[in-house]
């Protein structure tokens, strides 16, 4: 009868961590909203040839509508 392998802990080069995670993605483009608004509370985007308005609401959301 074959008896179970005692697990090993993982070696420190093994840890994963959510910054070791996250380094492995493509970067993605990061934009704040304050660059995207300026001093105005929405603004519109044009995509595929359709408008969308992203607006920053009283709670300091954001949402996006079409």
């Amino acid at each position: 009868m074959l008896q179970p392998q005692p697990k090993t802990p993982l070696r420190p080069a093994e840890v994963r961590s959510p910054a070791t995670e996250l380094a492995r993605l493509p970067a993605i483009p990061l934009l704040r909203s304050e660059e995207l608004f300026g001093k105005a509370r929405e603004i519109l985007i044009e995509h595929s040839g359709g408008y969308y308005r992203l607006r920053v609401t009283h709670s300091n959301k954001l949402i996006l509508t079409k």
